[in-house]
């Protein structure tokens, strides 16, 4: 078997598996943003994968991906006819044959690791996919863009937010992501409007009440941001996020040993931030 063989096999083989990899990525990405029916049929057919993929590129941040995936194809493209399909088929399976690792290829990806925000202000809670799915396509399109603690593209969640508020005026979730959307535009009257509202339609909204007091926090109205912390704590002992936020509240308080203790009460539920970062500060020890 000569050499050049062995090299066209493991070109090929490489990219054959490249290409299923990007495939389920985007089909992943399908999933979330679409939903089941959509992404079903993204799996049964690839066209439509890859077609989805390209219409979705820069909203998804997945440009660079669809390039290389297109690459790819036109390299199949342009390689069976010169090469022949029974010959291609013969150089993959003699790749596969001799124990070629996927784990092997994928040491390359440059994906970087997601790592936890520093703490800069109090964290603001989104509701969650599954909340999402529960409400119309809009403000699963918005929940989409929420990325730690923060909207992608806050402008684009709100016209998403708008459209979910028309068609479900009576669902709580999304007036306090909505609320999340102006924040991040820093149109705080307008957030504050909508955790509310929020709070109005569901009196035990554990996520409004956190997002309000973030905006009361910003506005340096202390006691009015530790009135909400106090009520998503009352709510619900082991939300994370309300003692980390607390904590910043007594610390601005000159309160350090409130501070600690809440910070030490949210890295016991699993969240160390906070105390991490008092420490590095030298506010606690």
């Amino acid at each position: 078997m000569t050499t050049t063989f062995m090299i066209n096999a493991l070109v090929f083989a490489i990219l054959q598996i490249t290409s299923i990899v990007i495939f389920f990525i985007v089909l992943i990405k399908l999933f979330k943003t679409e939903g089941a029916l959509k992404g079903i049929l993204g799996f049964l057919c690839g066209l439509y994968t890859f077609i989805w993929g390209w219409l979705k590129h820069k909203e998804l941040q997945m440009t660079k991906l669809m390039a290389v995936w297109s690459i790819i194809l036109i390299i199949f493209m342009v390689g069976i006819p010169l090469v022949g399909t029974t010959e291609i088929m013969k150089m993959v399976a003699t790749v596969q044959g001799k124990g070629f690792d996927v784990g092997s290829f994928q040491k390359g990806k440059t994906i970087k690791p997601w790592r936890k925000p520093k703490i800069v202000r109090p964290r603001t809670k989104g509701a969650g996919v599954k909340a999402a799915q529960k409400n119309l396509d809009p403000h699963n399109n918005a929940v989409a863009l929420w990325k730690n603690g923060k909207y992608t593209n806050p402008r684009q969640a709100l016209i998403y937010l708008n459209k979910a508020v028309a068609k479900d005026p009576k669902f709580a979730n999304v007036y306090s992501n909505r609320g999340n959307a102006y924040r991040d535009l820093k149109q705080y009257p307008k957030a504050l409007n909508d955790y509310n509202k929020a709070i109005s339609l569901d009196p035990a909204h554990v996520k409004a009440y956190n997002n309000r007091g973030n905006i009361y926090y910003e506005q340096k109205k202390y006691q009015q941001a530790l009135k909400d912390y106090n009520q998503c704590i009352r709510l619900d002992p082991n939300y994370k996020l309300a003692y980390i936020n607390r904590g910043l509240v007594f610390y601005k308080l000159k309160n350090k040993s409130r501070a600690c203790r809440d910070f030490q009460k949210a890295c016991t539920l699993g969240d160390c931030d906070g105390i991490n970062w008092a420490k590095k500060k030298g506010i606690c020890r």
